[in-house]
């Protein structure tokens, strides 16, 4: 099973979405003050949770769980592609809300400026965190193909016999 290279496919995209769960996606500084955004909460300067967006921390927890249990079904390799594909639909998904919950928060702050006499005062800082998804659903690509060609070469080898 971990000899596989699949496996460390798989083990690669549960890894990096575990990061994008527990690592801080994005931070806005508005004038002294710093709120940073994570999968699960956004952390006001105090910080205090000011918005727990529940269907997005969902998603990523999916997103995470998913690939590790896909490892567990080397026995049955069609249903494990079935699974990458499911993997690879809920990743699209995932950087599609992920983009509009940035860019929801975004524009939270930005009417919040709105009202400031200095809007230069605002900066938004961008985390490597962001790009885990995108590695992510290269792995579960790399795994599913990988998970194909050993169905066909057992099933070439059935065909010898």
């Amino acid at each position: 099973m971990i000899q596989r290279i699949q496996t460390l496919y798989l083990l690669a995209a549960t890894a990096l979405m575990a990061i994008t769960f527990f690592a801080p996606l994005m931070s806005f500084h508005l004038m002294d003050e710093v709120s940073t955004l994570y999968a699960y909460k956004l952390v006001d300067a105090a910080g205090q949770a000011t918005c727990t967006p529940w269907h997005f921390s969902v998603l990523v927890g999916l997103t995470t769980i998913l690939p590790f249990l896909i490892i567990f079904r080397y026995k049955n390799r069609l249903s494990q592609i079935r699974f990458c594909v499911v993997e690879v639909v809920l990743l699209v998904g995932l950087l599609v809300v992920g983009g509009l919950y940035c860019y929801r928060f975004y524009d939270l702050f930005t009417e919040q400026i709105a009202t400031l006499a200095n809007p230069e005062l605002f900066a938004v800082g961008y985390k490597m965190t962001l790009l885990c998804p995108v590695a992510a659903l290269l792995f579960v690509w790399l795994a599913s193909r990988a998970i194909f060609r050993d169905e066909m070469l057992v099933r070439a080898a059935d065909r010898i016999r």
